[in-house]
């Protein structure tokens, strides 16, 4: 009976020891999640292709492996493994195309595609400003505007027309390839077959490399083959491809008309310089950024968000700054009109009422020492806080907010306009 007794007593006092540990424990460690909690199981597997069961969130994002009969990606977040499978169809039909007795044909009349023909792939460098994460959770904390981006502009010489064009090739997503008239093929092929030119998934890239080469060179044009439809095929990106300027504008003079639009929103030269030749920006979504800015209308301090957007420091952060851009512009449009606009670490609406309101395009928040210290900020004292998600915040993460006065939106779609 004793022996029993004691036995109860003990394990009451472990119980009572985990569960006192567990109270110390404050905050939350981001979570390795199954594929199909973050994405619709229809994404998750299909014809050639799968997502791998067990997705790390790293700074609110989901790192996915994507395996295909074509390659193995590892999308950074949700919007990315959608833009990556919508992409698997173009890949097998350029595939298939260059497999053809016409294209062969062709081919044999090319000249040698140039050995330094590759995309610029600087996807997910290690972030080079002090002291500030690598990814998209450097915008949940209160940072200075972009200073040393907006300094390295306003230092450099100005450049000729040449010399843009030649920056605008230094950027994610631009071909390297100089041959007057092949960067236009390329464009014009990519439009044909409903993808970004300017992706960053190097295999499509390559074969959209490989198959403009041909056409271009041998003069001839390409009849492609059919495509297989594919899942999400048709759900490109927020980067809005009924956009046609990312098909028939010159890079060098799409970078010029959004280097106009920012300083037409009352940016700097400085900092619309910054903007507009920083590299991790694609095209196709600094493109998408400088719409979504556009259509907030007359709305107060879009120069400061400009100067916010400069700072990026990779990918996943210029992806990041879009599509809260974007949120902001829908809920403008269809929710709450925005009186002004602020960079706050990251970009906050701010209506006429007072309220405030974040959009974050983020897979899964965390309650993290960050994400807590961004929730409790005294410059968000305001009549109301609404943060709105694309993903979902964890329980716990969802309780602290709410304890603190936010209403918290998860699962919000971005359109992406036009």
């Amino acid at each position: 009976m004793w022996n029993r007794r004691l036995a109860l007593v003990v394990t009451v006092l472990i119980l009572a020891l985990v569960a006192g540990a567990q109270a110390q424990q404050p905050y939350e460690t981001p979570p390795v999640l199954q594929a199909t909690d973050l994405a619709p199981a229809g994404l998750v597997t299909g014809q050639g292709y799968s997502v791998a069961p067990e997705v790390p969130t790293v700074w609110m994002l989901g790192e996915f492996m994507l395996k295909a009969d074509v390659g193995t990606f590892t999308p950074h977040g949700l919007e990315l493994l959608r833009i990556r499978v919508a992409e698997l169809a173009a890949i097998r039909q350029l595939d298939d195309t260059s497999k053809t007795a016409e294209f062969a044909k062709a081919a044999g009349r090319a000249a040698v595609r140039p050995v330094a023909s590759t995309v610029n792939m600087l996807a997910h460098p290690v972030d080079t400003i002090s002291g500030m994460p690598a990814g998209v959770g450097r915008f949940f904390q209160r940072v200075k505007l972009g200073g040393e981006a907006v300094a390295d502009a306003a230092t450099a010489p100005d450049k000729s027309g040449m010399e843009r064009t030649a920056a605008a090739g230094g950027r994610i997503g631009t071909a390297t390839i100089n041959a007057l008239g092949y960067e236009e093929e390329r464009r014009h092929l990519a439009k044909k077959i409903n993808v970004d030119p300017y992706t960053t998934n190097p295999v499509l890239s390559e074969k959209l490399d490989s198959v403009a080469w041909v056409a271009f060179s041998a003069k001839q044009a390409v009849n492609l083959t059919t495509a297989a439809l594919m899942p999400y095929s048709m759900v490109m990106s927020t980067v809005s491809l009924t956009n046609n300027l990312i098909w028939d504008m010159k890079p060098a003079d799409l970078i010029a008309l959004n280097r106009k639009k920012a300083t037409d929103m009352g940016a700097s030269d400085e900092a619309a310089e910054a903007l507009t030749e920083n590299k991790y920006y694609s095209i196709s979504v600094l493109t998408a950024l400088m719409a979504a800015l556009e259509r907030l209308g007359e709305v107060g301090g879009r120069a400061e968000a400009i100067a916010l957007a400069a700072t990026a420091a990779n990918e996943d952060q210029a992806r990041f700054l879009m599509g809260a851009a974007q949120m902001l512009a829908h809920h403008h449009e269809w929710v709450t009109p925005l009186a002004a606009l602020m960079a706050r670490g990251t970009m906050v609406g701010k209506t006429a009422a007072g309220g405030l309101v974040v959009g974050a395009p983020v897979d899964y928040v965390a309650w993290t020492e960050n994400v807590a210290n961004f929730a409790r900020r005294p410059d968000f004292a305001a009549s109301s806080l609404d943060i709105w998600l694309t993903g979902r915040m964890s329980p716990r993460a969802r309780q602290e907010f709410e304890r603190i006065g936010w209403r918290v939106h998860e699962g919000t779609q971005v359109p992406a306009g036009n």
